[in-house]
């Protein structure tokens, strides 16, 4: 059974918008509805918090023509009185009415159809697990006697009691669930609350602390927006920092908290302090009693494998944390160390927990404790938690591991200058086998320092001596590590010289760590990519997410390497409708992995690639203003030029250069491919702006600079950029670096250089529908032009036709205001009339005959309509016309939105 915390708020404001709280609840509203029709209504189950009282009273006031509708409400104090839920009511009877139940019943079916007016009655029973005996016999007698229907709340049915209960089973109500809201319904809400566009991380960290709890999600987005947490810039609500748990959200779990009993209050505390706290352990400390009874009634939840015993839900943990005095917090903690836990016998959570609370207490953290808790904090992204465990450590000084831990804490932190003394303190008092990952991290660091005590190739060579150095079996373990780690480096410096010899075996080795099997693939399927291996690098890629949505539990930086490293593959393989259908399903599975907001930025980069810059920019600027707040992996000069590019392609000039002015310097060495893709949004910006010889003359250079350098994906996508801006020879050097590559997409490359050369209609028409294929929508339309000017200055009407209806495709996917229904509703109603009955399937004569117009008037009007649509003619009219009425024109840019 679960405790219904009672909402000590203002009404309104803890309620909020009867709309804002119907986000994400259509089926629930159409089951509800339909349940009034068909049955007798329905019970509506769900915690506290999910939306039950405001589906019941918005789909109650909606059919107060049809019901009268009368309103009863539970509580643990009118529970105490017979008909207590009923008081209200039955005063309106008179006294002799009252004797016994049956007359009650009797006076109360005729007091209900004089009021009712006709109408039949709707009884709205919130909390309906809290009525009197009495009054749900009565409420239930009234259903089963069809003078009434029900709609009733409850967080569990069966804690109802028994006659509630058999409605549902004689199938006399139905049953309806509300679960969380998903994280798109929850932007939705938070949009509603803010009145404007609230970034990804604002919305991941809200709806990742609520659990997609409606009012949970409101009350923490009011409290942030009032401390000042999460403000609005440039027409997005950014997040400042980190959440605040004060303010209406705590006060609402203070009321909750008050009421528990204090035996059982004990036990929270306890449970909220060390999550996952051993029930032997508990045990030691209270009695069981009131153990049972938190259980029994869904406050406690106790998983069987390790027997740890957590709030059911974890925000409550946090929140009663947060309101316990320090030092009834501190003589908790003296309770549970008196029983010396053993916390080696303990979940990770519940060390790393006891940790943290020791660190409150203002108490010491034994060694061994603190490095399984740092290393579980590492583990899911909290840097500052280990800082802070690490520093209660007396031995830290002489803990090489420890150390280790804290430095990946100050590397995440972007405190580098720091965390490299702590690698090298780590060398200092470490042997072999800690001094491989030192190294390891010191050549990882040593990227973003402009003068390293120890340079990236160095810090490589002495992690591989060093490992040699360590006894079996470690030493295989310690190699793979620095094979991985040799990868990962050589595609995050797109250097095909520096790959290990040994990364295909190790891609292989079953008797390897799936954590480092899975970074080794990452990188060899970007590395494949580099070198132009499009067929192979596509397909390991595909093969390595069908993985990762098998494997186990990883650490949170392994998840973003596996999955950023798959979607860099299918960009640097012109797959990007690959690239944003993965971004679509990672979302819904590796979301707390990306706590910056992983879809944002790369769909908005994706679709800039792509040439769609209307909804490029929906993702980008969001992602700037956040990025601007923080911007911890130093993608800001990268958001900056891709959003300068989508403003060129919107013709958009002096946006274009107000952002290519205002964007910064990367902080540090970034990425190859960040640099990259940097690098041509800004050429392309100009080359939009200028259309010259010399600005494509820029972009072939980078594109020949690429080439030499070994970064094929750089290349085409320069040269193909600048051919198809007029210069000759990027065409030739993109048909001569195409040739050298593998797959389809060399194969698309190749054709587009070969067919701007020779000037073919029929090559360059393969290309363009090869482009348009892989989501590079504006490289594929202006491919398409050029082939239907080659295929009209040929009088071929066939090859003229294709690129019309290419280049046309191409056009509409560029922009939702070019789809043909934003285009229809721009025609006049003539011409959309005209359109309509043409694509029907009439005649011109026949046109002309109803509209009193010759049949070649007719067809001249119908010409400019088929430009105006972008269409060929009749034929790819009603087809799009026929996809449009059937549900289907959405289809085929869903990828793109």
């Amino acid at each position: 059974m679960r405790v219904a915390p009672p909402a000590q708020l203002n009404p309104g404001r803890a309620s909020g918008s009867t709309q804002a709280s119907l986000i994400g609840r259509t089926e629930a509203l159409r089951a509800t509805r339909t349940s009034l029709e068909g049955n007798g209504g329905a019970v509506i189950v769900g915690p506290e918090g999910i939306g039950k009282t405001a589906l019941a009273n918005y789909v109650a006031g909606a059919a107060g023509r049809q019901f009268h509708v009368v309103h009863i409400r539970g509580s643990k104090v009118a529970a105490r009185t017979d008909y207590g839920a009923l008081n209200w009511l039955l005063s309106e009877l008179p006294e002799t009415a009252l004797s016994n139940p049956v007359q009650v019943l009797r006076a109360l079916k005729v007091h209900l159809h004089e009021r009712s007016q006709g109408r039949r009655v709707l009884l709205v029973v919130d909390n309906a697990h809290e009525l009197d005996a009495l009054s749900q016999t009565v409420t239930v007698q009234l259903l089963r006697q069809s003078d009434a229907a029900l709609l009733a709340t409850t967080p569990d049915l069966l804690l109802c009691g028994e006659e509630l209960v058999r409605l549902w089973s004689d199938g006399k109500v139905r049953r309806i669930d509300l679960g969380p809201l998903d994280i798109s319904d929850a932007q939705a809400l938070m949009e509603r609350i803010t009145h404007g566009r609230p970034s990804a991380l604002a919305v991941q960290t809200v709806w990742s602390q609520a659990k997609g709890n409606p009012l949970f999600t409101s009350l923490l987005c009011r409290d942030q927006i009032a401390a000042g947490r999460i403000q609005e810039r440039g027409g997005t609500w950014t997040l400042t920092g980190p959440l605040t748990f004060s303010g209406e959200m705590s006060d609402w779990m203070e009321s909750w908290y008050r009421e528990i009993p204090l035996p059982q209050r004990t036990v929270v505390e306890l449970v909220s302090l060390c999550p996952g706290i051993p029930m032997g352990t508990l045990l030691k400390v209270v009695d069981a009693e009131p153990v049972d009874a938190l259980e029994e009634r869904g406050i406690l939840k106790v998983e069987n494998g390790e027997s740890a015993v957590y709030l059911r839900d974890p925000l409550y943990a946090r929140l009663v944390a947060g309101l316990i005095p320090v030092g009834r917090s501190f003589d908790l903690w003296q309770e549970i160390l008196q029983t010396n836990p053993d916390l080696w016998a303990c979940a990770d959570t519940a060390v790393r927990a006891f940790a943290e609370w020791s660190c409150e207490s203002g108490e010491g953290v034994d060694a061994d404790v603190a490095l399984r808790a740092c290393a579980a904090a590492n583990d899911a992204g909290d840097a500052e938690a280990v800082l802070k465990i690490s520093a209660a450590v007396p031995t830290l000084a002489t803990d090489p591991l420890l150390r280790l831990e804290r430095a990946r804490a100050l590397r995440a932190t972007q405190r580098l200058r720091a965390a490299e003394r702590e690698l090298h303190a780590v060398l200092a008092v470490g042997s072999a086998a800690t001094q491989v990952p030192a190294y390891l991290e010191l050549a990882t660091l040593a990227r973003s320092l402009p003068e390293p005590r120890i340079h990236t190739d160095e810090a490589l060579e002495r992690a591989g001596v060093s490992a040699e150095s360590v006894s079996a079996p470690n030493r295989s373990v310690l190699r793979n590590e620095v094979v991985a780690a040799r990868a990962a480096l050589a595609a995050l410096d797109a250097d095909l010289t520096a790959v290990p010899g040994e990364l295909a075996a190790l891609c292989r080795d079953r008797s390897a760590s799936e954590s480092v099997r899975l970074r080794a693939r990452a990188s060899r399927c970007q590395l494949l990519a580099l070198g132009g291996l499009s067929r192979e690098a596509s397909e390991e890629a595909t093969a390595l997410w069908h993985s990762l949505e098998n494997a186990g539990k990883l650490p949170h930086s392994v998840e973003a390497q596996v999955l950023g490293g798959i979607t860099s593959t299918y960009v640097m393989c012109s797959e990007l409708s690959k690239g944003l259908e993965l971004l679509s399903n990672a979302s819904r599975r590796c979301l707390d992995s990306f706590p910056g907001g992983w879809s944002e930025l790369p769909y908005g980069i994706i679709n800039a690639l792509g040439g769609r810059a209307d909804t490029a920019l929906e993702f980008l600027l969001p992602a700037l203003r956040q990025l601007q707040v923080s911007d911890p992996q130093d993608d800001l000069p990268m958001a900056y030029a891709a959003v300068a590019y989508c403003y060129a392609a919107r013709q958009e000039w002096d946006a274009m250069a107000d952002y290519l002015a205002a964007s910064p310097d990367f902080r540090t060495r970034p990425p190859a491919q960040i640099a990259a893709v940097t690098r041509f949004f800004q050429a392309a910006a100009v080359l939009a702006r200028r259309a010259d010889a010399d600005a494509a003359a820029a972009l072939t250079a980078q594109g020949r600079r690429a080439v030499e350098q070994g970064n094929y994906p750089e290349a085409v996508l320069c040269l193909a950029a600048a051919a198809l801006a007029g210069d000759d020879q990027a065409a030739t050097a993109l048909e001569a670096a195409a040739a050298k590559a593998d797959g389809p997409a060399a194969q698309m490359w190749r054709a587009l250089g070969t067919g701007l050369l020779q000037g073919s209609p029929k090559i360059q028409l393969d290309a363009a529908e090869a482009l348009l294929g892989t989501g590079l929508i504006d490289l594929g339309y202006k491919t398409a032009l050029r082939a239907r000017e080659a295929a009209e200055s040929l009088n071929n009407r066939n090859l003229t036709r294709r690129a019309r209806m290419a280049a046309n495709e191409s056009f509409r996917l560029l922009s939702d205001a070019n789809s043909i229904s934003r285009r229809l509703d721009e025609l006049s109603e003539f011409e959309r009339d005209l359109a309509v009955r043409a694509a029907h399937g009439e005649s011109s004569s026949a046109l002309g005959s109803a509209l009193h117009l010759s049949p070649r008037t007719v067809d001249w009007h119908l010409g400019r309509i088929f430009q105006k649509l972008h269409v060929s003619g009749r034929a790819e009219l009603r087809q799009l016309l026929g996809d449009a009425d059937s549900g289907l024109a959405g289809k085929q840019d869903t990828l793109y939105k």
